[in-house]
């Protein structure tokens, strides 16, 4: 099913990437003719409630659907496919049913967060393109050699950062949004001639640690950084990862990790990477670790088929795209915690946070 669903999403990419003339400002490429044709409207592919749920099912006619998107396409909506979409059927913003209920929930942008932006083109090698993953957090520190970054985090509202409790030393100094070239002073999309807006540095007004962190087992390995003052979210390079507000089955899924860790031949990455990895069942994870660590049920392993996450990644994301309300939406499920010295060791997985376990948690310690 999936891979029937991989097949329709390249295809679709195809389409649009086949059609596409120029892209204004490579933001957007709007028809105005769109909302002509029986009050329709040029919106996101994925938020266009018809095209969304047929683009998320395993369809036997595949081509009845291209040849319907290719009729309605009308361009393109912050890099992402546009389509003629009925007004009446356009998604509604009212907030989602969760299964977690607490105070401090409107602190989280539920109805914005993870955005997900298909992107037309098809990319070789686990490089991420410009913008696709503008939750990434670096956070810095100062060491001998001056500024540097060690870890990783992500943004989940305009003033908050999550990472690992471990990555918490005293020689940190600040946080990076919307980076994506470490040796780029401006990250630009040569082909689309576009450049991204510039990266947001940050000193931090707080820092929590969750109170059962110890460094010598790394459960509990979660904490929250409070920017010193809110980040910029109208701009794409940077954006808030939805947190996963409800249960659901992680058996089976698939996951992306980010970073610019260490690569498997040993060198650090200076450009953004990502990688897909399943999920592996704890007992099986605690298997191929043969007993040299304790997996708790606050911990998730994925990985291992040498694509796991490597140094540098720490506090870093775990993260799958799910469905909600007819529109696609990266949700983080764990943060990078520990895992295999050498980098993309074979059978060895990486060890997460188990996100779903700490929600409340998160909620309890944010503040306006």
């Amino acid at each position: 099913m999936k891979m029937q669903m991989t097949k329709l999403l390249l295809d679709v990419a195809i389409l649009f990437c086949s059609t596409l003339i120029s892209i204004e400002g490579a933001n957007f490429m709007i028809d105005p003719t769109c909302s002509l044709h029986n009050g329709t409207e040029c919106m996101d592919v994925y938020k266009c409630p018809y095209f969304s749920s047929l683009l998320q099912e395993s369809p036997k006619n595949k081509l009845q659907i291209i040849t319907e998107l290719r009729r309605k396409q009308c361009g393109f909506v912050n890099r992402s496919p546009a389509v003629c979409c009925t007004k009446k059927d356009k998604v509604s913003t009212e907030r989602t049913e969760h299964l977690i209920y607490n105070r401090n929930l409107d602190l989280l942008p539920i109805d914005t967060c993870g955005q997900h932006f298909f992107d037309y083109r098809i990319t070789h090698g686990q490089v991420a393109t410009l913008n696709e993953l503008p939750w990434m957090a670096l956070i810095i520190y100062n060491t001998e050699k001056g500024l540097d970054f060690l870890c990783g985090g992500t943004l989940i509202s305009e003033i908050y950062v999550l990472t690992a409790a471990h990555c918490i030393l005293d020689s940190i100094s600040g946080v990076r949004l919307g980076e994506y070239d470490l040796l780029s002073v401006k990250d630009c999309d040569e082909p689309l001639h576009y450049c991204a807006p510039p990266v947001q540095d940050f000193h931090i007004d707080k820092i929590v640690m969750h109170q059962g962190f110890k460094n010598t087992k790394n459960n509990h390995d979660i904490a929250l950084i409070r920017l010193s003052n809110p980040a910029n979210i109208s701009v794409e390079n940077v954006q808030p990862i939805c947190l996963p507000l409800e249960r659901s089955e992680l058996q089976g899924k698939l996951f992306t990790i980010a970073g610019w860790g260490t690569s498997e031949n040993g060198y650090r990455n200076t450009v953004l990477h990502k990688a897909s990895v399943p999920m592996i069942p704890t007992a099986v994870c605690q298997r191929l670790y043969q007993g040299l660590v304790n997996i708790s049920e606050n911990q998730m392993c994925a990985g291992g088929e040498r694509a796991d996450s490597c140094s540098g990644d720490s506090g870093g994301p775990l993260t799958s795209i799910i469905s909600s309300k007819r529109m696609l939406k990266h949700v983080q499920y764990g943060i990078v915690s520990y895992g295999p010295k050498a980098c993309g060791t074979l059978g060895l997985p990486g060890i997460y946070t188990k996100l779903e376990n700490y929600v409340e948690w998160i909620l309890d310690n944010l503040e306006p």
